[in-house]
């Protein structure tokens, strides 16, 4: 499975470099693991140049390289074909859904086709078996009736914190198939911020302008690491029972003309990130300041999954015969939208498919003091999975 999580991060990364190429001073906030899984299922019926360019935008081909022996499912030997990606997808999402109640993690696939649309049995079937998808027939001819059906689904399995996913008029009444993903999560801070604490305090947005947020503090032991070469300071914030937790990746200081962010931003790979949370955090007393923030965002990843290589499975070359016997069959539309609260009781997040140098050994206390642009990252820290990945920069 440490495969499939490299291969989710490494796509996390991308994505937000190519979605952040058009938002360098706005906030973008994903749920990484709910497009990749969305995409998945979209995976399991494509065939040749169309398979092989969305494996290795999502980086499915390093999973399946580094899968190459042990026993195959039969579905996916059947169908499939890219080697052990679906089944460790369908290990992943078991161990997340096996979290604790007092964190509450939810996520859901659901496939919407055409009522008198042929899809295969054995495409039926994996998706079923490897993202638990519950079909559902409909018919897309009485389109607004049907974006008001999913859009209730998505709605529901979010709490009520994603609405409207398709909009008004995204929906045609040719299509044939509507693959769906919802992810919920609500996890209180193990260390509560006390409201009282919380004052309104400036946000700088970048050298020259500021905006008033309320700030929230606090001060206790918690795992802060310092990265010199990279000049910016991460701290861990963890979630009740320790079993999901923020880290927020704060530059020392705004040295650039932007939002401060840029050395962090093009410098930031999986395998930095995973080898500073192993070797370089600590636990030492620290005077946490952050903003309570809500962001909700919502992109058309069609084209940027495209110009990061996508291409065919958008266009009338789509091989998707795993899919179903009829031809011409392609995806028109990658929509997600992504809602997150942080207040001081603790984070609330959705998605449905976003210089100064301090020396490397802490002090006996220190200082974090959020007040201008930083990423934050939620995860799962028994399996270290990306659940949610943002910027935040424009209160």
């Amino acid at each position: 499975m440490g495969a499939l999580i490299s291969a989710n991060a490494s796509f996390t990364f991308d994505l937000y470099k190519q979605l952040n190429k058009t938002r360098k001073d706005q906030n973008v906030f994903i749920s990484p693991l709910g497009i990749s899984s969305t995409l998945a299922t979209v995976l399991i019926g494509a065939k040749g140049k169309t398979a092989a360019q969305m494996e290795k935008v999502l980086h499915f081909d390093e999973v399946s390289e580094a899968a190459k022996t042990g026993a195959r499912n039969t579905c996916r030997q059947k169908l499939c074909g890219q080697g052990d990606v679906h089944s460790k997808f369908h290990e992943l999402l078991c161990n997340l859904q096996k979290s604790d109640p007092a964190c509450k993690l939810h996520i859901v696939n659901k496939l919407y086709g055409q009522q008198d649309f042929p899809c295969t049995e054995e495409y039926l079937s994996c998706v079923q078996q490897m993202y638990n998808s519950m079909p559902e027939d409909v018919d897309f001819r009485n389109v607004e009736e049907v974006r008001k059906k999913i859009n209730m689904w998505v709605e529901n399995e979010t709490q009520g914190k994603i609405k409207d996913l398709f909009a008004e008029g995204s929906l045609r009444p040719d299509i044939l198939i509507a693959l769906v993903n919802a992810v919920y999560f609500k996890g209180k801070w193990e260390k509560e911020f006390k409201k009282e604490n919380t004052k309104e305090e400036q946000f700088r947005l970048n050298k020259r302008e500021s905006k008033p947020v309320q700030m929230m503090h606090q001060n206790g032991k918690f795992k802060l690491a310092c990265i010199p070469e990279m000049h910016m300071m991460i701290l861990e914030l963890p979630y009740c029972k320790n079993e999901f937790s923020m880290l927020i990746l704060l530059p020392n200081d705004i040295t650039d003309e932007s939002t401060g962010l840029e050395e962090v931003e093009n410098g930031l790979t999986y395998e930095k990130l995973a080898n500073w949370i192993n070797l370089e955090l600590r636990e030492i007393e620290v005077d946490v300041s952050i903003p309570a923030f809500k962001l909700e965002e919502t992109y058309d990843l069609g084209s940027v999954l495209q110009e990061m290589g996508m291409k065919e499975v958008f266009t009338d070359l789509a091989d998707l015969s795993g899919m179903s016997t009829i031809v011409g069959l392609k995806v028109s539309k990658v929509v997600h939208k992504c809602y997150v609260e942080v207040n001081e009781e603790g984070t609330e997040a959705a998605g449905a498919t976003g210089v100064t140098v301090i020396p490397k050994s802490l002090p006996i206390r220190s200082q974090f003091k959020a007040n201008h642009p930083f990423i934050f990252v939620i995860k799962h820290n028994p399996t270290n999975a990306i659940l949610f990945y943002g910027k935040y920069c424009s209160p």
